[in-house]
């Protein structure tokens, strides 16, 4: 922000709307609270997104029990008579690896494939040796799971969903990917390649920034009075989050490129 030509308090109030936000905000609502024009909003979105990147992998590597999934970032493409949509890996859309988890913390990055070439390195540089690896029933992990203390798979295509007996099943991961469907059908209609990373990093930089709360509630029943104790999760205070993303902002820059775009030195 050295040569930022805008008042550092709309900078920090940009800031706040992000981080306040549970599915994001467009460019143009940030545009109208801050009294700015559209395209100084949405650069100043990609500014604070850029400081969401856990670049220098301050953040520890995933442990426990830890979800893989692959998902596919996109709506549904536009009706055109005659024109089959393929669906599933034989789509265009872009893939993206998530993992997480069961402690709160999620992974996610840009794939060009599932092959296992692809994902075992990502893997291995997420995710703990000594964690247990949850996965569906896609080949590619098969090898990659040998790497890990343990692997079990659920097969989605014969609807099963979850196998108690081994506490497997990718919930978690798939929560993770419907935070991104809500960002996309709800705030940004639209999430090209170009920017996707960044938009990934926001959605992940929410989830990972929670803190677990449990409630206590008493529940009259026939037999008397029951206790139910529900734990929730709620993102952790604005003000600490807000320190934490501007630990990350030195040294980082965003800047326009001839053609109106962005570019990061």
């Amino acid at each position: 922000m050295h040569a930022t030509k805008l008042d550092l308090r709309i900078w920090i109030a940009a800031i706040f709307l992000v981080l306040t936000s549970s599915k994001g905000i467009s460019s143009v609502v940030m545009a109208r609270i801050l009294g700015v024009n559209q395209k100084t909003a949405w650069k100043l979105g990609h500014a604070i997104r850029e400081l969401m990147d856990d670049r220098e992998a301050v953040s520890a590597r995933l442990a426990g029990v830890v979800e893989v999934d692959e998902a596919y970032v996109g709506g549904a493409p536009k009706f055109k008579k005659g024109v089959k949509n393929k669906r599933g890996r034989g789509t265009g859309k872009p893939m993206v690896l998530v993992a997480a988890d069961r402690t709160g913390r999620a992974k996610a990055t840009l794939i060009p494939n599932a092959q296992g070439a692809t994902l075992g390195p990502i893997m291995n540089e997420w995710i703990d040796p000594s964690s247990a690896l949850m996965t569906d029933s896609n080949t590619a992990y098969r090898k990659i799971g040998r790497s890990f203390a343990s692997h079990h798979t659920v097969n989605h295509g014969k609807r099963q969903y979850s196998r108690p007996s081994k506490g497997a099943h990718i919930n978690t991961v798939e929560a993770v990917n419907s935070q991104v469907q809500r960002a996309l059908i709800g705030v940004y209609h639209r999430l090209g390649r170009q920017h996707l990373q960044r938009y990934l990093d926001e959605i992940l930089w929410r989830w990972n920034h929670r803190q677990q709360e449990v409630r206590i509630r008493n529940q009259k029943t026939s037999s008397g009075t029951k206790t139910i104790a529900t734990t929730v999760w709620k993102p952790i205070p604005v003000v600490d989050q807000m320190r934490g993303l501007l630990c990350c902002a030195v040294g980082r820059q965003v800047r326009r490129t001839p053609q109106w775009g962005l570019c990061w030195p």
